[in-house]
């Protein structure tokens, strides 16, 4: 079912803007196909200072969500996950998804400064290039902790990286990494060389993906 959205503007009134023709965040599909919820993922419409597209739309859809997480742990089915960690912030949302479906605990990988116990960092560059850092306590991994990190999006890859990195330093292996996508960038590929990972998009989808710009965003008439 398509509909005139009637969300509130995301800019203030004092500027103009516009609405766009969408499908129903709620509906969904009788073919519930892989990767049927990504085109309830809305395009950037604010300009290069943010991501070229929205992933977290589709979370709104309880469907959206399960059938998401259920095709990120697909992979993982015969392997042994002791915990799920995700990255700040977006990676959060999908991450608890996946622990509390597993039946597993929940670790936050945080951008630095926010937690009030001892932690280990690691700097990185994210997607746009800044610098940062990202931090871990310290009371949770150990030797022998399998750890399936999950994060929204991989572009860079250099959060991705990061995350290992820490993970890794403190003992504990990683199993796995998923993410609703893994563009094919030089950070992506490397991932997907050296650990298992897990993606919501089918093969015909990659290009779109690689290219920044989705067919369903044609349904997205601003």
């Amino acid at each position: 079912m398509w509909r005139k959205s009637n969300l509130l503007p995301q800019v203030s009134p004092s500027k103009s803007t516009s609405f766009a023709w969408q499908m129903d965040v709620f509906s969904n599909p009788a073919d519930r196909h892989k990767g049927w919820y990504l085109s309830l993922m809305a395009p950037n419409i604010k300009g290069p200072a943010f991501a070229w597209l929205d992933p977290s739309r589709l979370y709104c859809n309880s469907q959206a969500l399960a059938d998401c997480v259920q095709d990120l742990l697909s992979p993982f089915h015969d392997d042994t996950i002791d915990l799920v960690a995700g990255i700040d912030a977006m990676g959060f949302i999908l991450g608890a998804s996946v622990a509390t479906t597993l039946g597993k605990g929940f670790l936050a990988v945080r951008k630095a400064g926010h937690l009030c116990v001892a932690t280990q960092t690691q700097d990185y560059s994210d997607y746009t290039g800044r610098e940062k850092t990202m931090e871990v306590r310290l009371d949770v991994l150990r030797p022998g902790t399998r750890v399936l990190l999950v994060d929204q999006w991989i572009e860079t890859g250099g959060t991705m990286k990061a995350a290992i990195r820490l993970v890794e330093s403190l003992g504990a292996t990683v199993v796995g990494v998923a993410a609703v996508a893994i563009e094919n960038t030089e950070g992506g590929k490397w991932i997907k060389e050296n650990y298992k990972f897990s993606h919501c998009i089918p093969e015909e989808m990659q290009s779109q993906i690689d290219n920044k710009y989705l067919e369903s965003f044609n349904d997205f008439n601003n």
